[in-house]
């Protein structure tokens, strides 16, 4: 069995990409759901020590979002030119020169 990804769009299942399937071919379509997200309420939230390392081993265990080497030199490269400019602008309002 192979499967692949689509979109519901105007009543249709459009497929993400090309599938070499036998015409005739039947198919099974499911609902790809997003599990729900549940939030504590202030009740339910404690600030003793205990609770609090919960939380820490709870944050940590969040595994890093992917980023591929082009996309963070480029991310990389932006923060840079931000700092530059914030510098140079910090420089000018030093200089008496405005924003």
């Amino acid at each position: 069995m192979t499967g692949m990804t689509a979109t519901w769009v105007n009543g249709q299942v459009v497929l993400d990409g090309r599938a070499d399937w036998p015409e005739g071919r039947r198919l099974v379509v499911r609902e790809d759901v997003p599990a729900g997200i549940e939030f504590m309420t202030e009740e339910e939230q404690a600030d003793d020590p205990e609770s609090i390392r919960q939380w820490i081993e709870d944050l940590d265990s969040i595994p890093p979002v992917p980023i591929d080497p082009a996309e963070e030199a480029a991310w990389r490269a932006w923060e840079e030119e931000m700092r530059r400019y914030n510098v140079e602008a910090v420089r000018r309002q030093f200089e008496g020169g405005g924003p």
